[in-house]
């Protein structure tokens, strides 16, 4: 764990981190703070932003202005997925908004945008808007949690300057095991879909594109601790669940929000376990090792020969494998150049996000250099 310089106590809090990290534990804990307003599921609006740039074009037409700050609002209440499906399914009331506060919050937040430079007023409208729902619901900061935000991180503090983050980062070969066993609705299926393709499900999990994914994850991170030192908080999730008494305070301090003992008695949520006979039993590190038996040994020798010098640099340890593992890993670099043969045969439509783009292929580039089929 690491940070800088003292945090703010006012401004937003963004929980981020590549897919199955813990994420959705920690914002389950600090969710019971009475002074945060949290986005009750992933907006995805950062990686998202270009799409919604296109659908919302001319914000200063009054009309256009509004729906994109009524869609905000939907994501901060419905997350991303449900706010997509059908506008007309919801409503103000689905908020808990009147009319007459909406409005408000649409002349408010329109007063702020008008100051902002034409080209930053989309990425600038989602603060916005957050700022004044916090204040309507009566707290005084607000947080959101999207994992594959970590790989927008420089806009994101760019335009928050008061925002801190906290980085979660998990063993890859957990990562890889929770991916393995959890083939849908995550980064390349709704990447897919996003871009109008029929999800290829065979392939949403890859030993080596997805270890090269959770390194990407850990390079964008890097490069936005090191421009914006002391805004970023990286925390292991091992770390997070074996020794939460130490771990969640610290993640409190560095965020400038009071602890509260009540953030340690969560119930089941993704990464934590319960029994029959206790529901808030608290946090389990029961799935710490459970990578261990899902992953085969070749994967793990794959996987631990990709992310070397990243299993050193955040303390993992390397598990032997045996001659065995070593012996059957060209058949995992065979599916994986399947794979990418596959991935790379699909037609993407023009005007997709470009920092998404440039993440993929960066990837792509890996994985072929690490199969020789390019230097």
């Amino acid at each position: 764990m690491q940070a800088n310089t003292p945090p703010s106590n006012s401004g937003p809090i963004f929980i981020v981190g590549y897919i199955h990290t813990g994420t959705s534990l920690l914002k389950s804990m600090l969710r019971r703070s009475s002074t945060l307003f949290v986005a009750a599921g992933e907006t995805h609006f950062y990686q998202d932003l270009n799409r919604n740039r296109r659908r919302f074009a001319d914000l200063d037409d009054p009309q256009i202005f509004r729906d994109f700050v009524y869609h905000i609002t939907a994501l901060a209440y419905l997350g991303t997925k449900r706010a997509n499906e059908r506008a007309d399914a919801y409503s103000l009331a689905t908020f808990n908004l009147t009319e007459e506060q909406f409005e408000q919050l649409l002349a408010n937040v329109g007063q702020v945008a008008a100051t902002v430079p034409i080209a930053e007023r989309h990425i600038s409208l989602f603060a916005l808007v957050m700022d004044e729902l916090t204040r309507l619901n009566g707290r005084e900061r607000w947080l959101e949690k999207s994992p594959e935000h970590v790989y927008f991180l420089q806009d994101i503090l760019r335009v928050n300057p008061e925002a801190r983050v906290i980085e979660l980062v998990r063993d890859p070969r957990a990562a890889l095991s929770s991916r393995k066993h959890r083939r849908t609705d995550e980064w390349l299926d709704a990447k897919e879909v996003q871009e109008q393709l029929t999800p290829d499900r065979s392939t949403n999990y890859d030993t080596i594109i997805d270890s090269y994914m959770w390194k990407e994850s850990i390079d964008s991170a890097r490069d936005a601790r090191q421009k914006y030192p002391g805004r970023v908080l990286t925390v292991r999730y091992e770390d997070m669940v074996s020794d939460p008494q130490t771990t969640i305070p610290h993640i409190c301090r560095f965020l400038g929000l009071p602890f509260q003992p009540e953030f340690l008695q969560v119930g089941w949520i993704n990464a934590t376990s319960k029994t029959a006979g206790n529901a808030n039993e608290g946090i389990s590190r029961a799935a710490v090792d459970r990578w261990k038996e899902s992953l085969t040994p070749e994967e793990i020798y794959v996987c631990q020969i990709v992310l070397r010098r990243e299993l050193k640099e955040f303390g993992y340890s390397f598990e032997p494998t045996g001659l065995a593992a070593k012996a059957k890993a060209p058949v995992v670099l065979g599916h994986s150049a399947a794979h990418l043969l596959a991935r790379l045969g699909k037609r993407r439509p023009a005007g997709i996000d470009q920092r998404r783009t440039d993440t993929v292929q960066r990837v792509y580039r890996r994985v072929a250099r690490t199969l020789g089929v390019q230097k």
